[in-house]
């Protein structure tokens, strides 16, 4: 019986240890990249643990943010519920602390100069779990029989020891067999989550179709303009509104003149259900070639294309500058080998200055153009900010192919042009 009760004893204190799919989405930060009054910034939703309770709003700045702070309101899409707030945008930003009073689908409106941009959102809170309940009421059932046991002298009494013991026993069975088994489970869906639909129509969504286009229709050089994309479902015809945020954006869109000289890789505002608009400038006229990066709910990643015209002359302030307005990097990126084959992985590598930040998600981004335009590659640094940021990237085919590295510091996104000549593979 003393053995009996030992061991009982230690099962209990055998810690229980959580099941890995607890905390799958709910409690985890939401990140969308927004280029908004003329400056690239992320928009940080923190989880949020409880409702009702506080929801903290950041916004990271990659380049210098003038003018008031920025404005937010957060309004609940299921009873109206609005709330607003200020935040100034900052590499180290301060949070504003809004109020939300229940889970579900939420929207974001940030504005900032005279652009607002309105972010869909779900405020999730984790469910506690059947298999929680069952492990800690196990184990909490045969820590009372033992510790009661104990106090009233049963093991004395061999009969009601037994059956202390074996009551403990099962509690501790019950709770053994839940840690077990519980991560085979799939875990409960977090509370404010969008219903589940098992219809094959749900899974599979088909790929938006896109329209792009600028307003004016012909802007003019050193004039800003809005590029405007118009995303619908080709099977009903209704604006896609369900994008999903990929590598910290609901959309990625490159924007890169002709001759390459020109180089924008910006995050469009959502401003209408299933429309994205972006404000740029263009100081040289010329074909401008647009390529968009989006992922539908429920469906694969997709990569668009489009083209626009700028007329007028070329300006004196033109530069061949990325985002930033600065001149750009004398650094030529290193390529291993020298001479790209096609179809074959070259490793390309760029010296980085000290302080270097994720921005994206990533330490750094590879973006590849044919001169024709009709190939567009986008691939990360997946390590940790270091002296160099490092890419592996197989040239679709022979010729001469733009590219930019990216990567973010203190102050601003700095962006490398270099161009690269791939030869054809030798045949035997």
């Amino acid at each position: 019986m003393i053995r009996v009760l030992c061991l009982t004893a230690a099962l209990v204190l055998v810690p229980a240890a959580p099941a890995a799919a607890h905390n799958v989405t709910a409690g985890a930060d939401l990140r969308i990249a927004q280029t908004i009054a003329g400056a690239e910034v992320t928009v940080v939703v923190k989880g949020t643990t409880r409702v009702p309770g506080p929801l903290w709003i950041g916004v990271v700045a990659y380049q210098p943010v003038s003018g008031p702070p920025i404005g937010l309101e957060v309004r609940s899409a299921e009873d109206g519920h609005t709330v607003t707030g200020t935040v100034r945008a900052a590499a180290n930003p301060q949070y504003a602390r809004l109020q939300v009073e229940r889970t579900g689908p939420h929207e974001l409106r940030l504005s900032a100069g005279n652009e607002t941009a309105v972010i869909p959102f779900r405020v999730l809170v984790e469910r506690e779990s059947a298999g929680g309940v069952l492990i800690y009421g196990g184990l909490f059932v045969a820590a009372l029989l033992l510790v009661g046991g104990l106090l009233t002298g049963t093991p004395a009494r061999p009969g009601r020891a037994m059956a202390l013991a074996a009551g403990a026993a099962a509690g501790v069975t019950v709770a053994a067999m839940v840690i077990v088994f519980e991560s085979q489970v799939p875990a409960p869906a977090p509370e404010g989550a969008a219903p589940t639909s098992t219809t094959s129509a749900a899974r599979g969504r088909p790929y938006a179709q896109v329209r792009a286009e600028t307003v004016p229709a012909r802007p003019e050089a050193g004039e800003e303009f809005t590029l405007r994309v118009d995303l619908v479902d080709g099977s009903t015809g209704r604006p896609v509104d369900d994008l999903v945020a990929h590598h910290e954006a609901l959309a990625h869109v490159i924007v890169t003149s002709e001759d390459g000289r020109y180089f924008r890789h910006v995050h469009p505002l959502r401003t209408a259900p299933g429309r994205l608009e972006v404000r740029l400038s263009a100081d040289r006229p010329g074909r401008y070639l647009a390529h968009a990066e989006l992922e539908r709910e429920d469906s694969g990643g997709q990569l668009v294309a489009a083209d626009f015209t700028v007329g007028g002359t070329v300006k004196a302030s033109a530069t061949d500058s990325g985002e930033t307005g600065a001149p750009a990097p004398t650094v030529t990126p290193r390529l291993r080998p020298a001479v790209p084959v096609a179809g074959r992985p070259t490793t390309i590598e760029a010296a980085t200055p000290a302080g270097v930040r994720a921005w994206l998600g990533m330490t750094g981004h590879l973006l590849i153009r044919s001169q024709d335009g009709d190939f567009f590659g986008h691939v990360h640094e997946m390590g940790a900010p270091g002296s160099r940021v490092r890419f592996t990237f197989s040239f679709p085919e022979p010729g001469r192919f733009l590219a930019w590295v990216q990567y973010a510091i203190a102050d601003r996104i700095v962006t490398v042009p270099f161009t690269v000549q791939v030869t054809a593979p030798e045949t035997r």
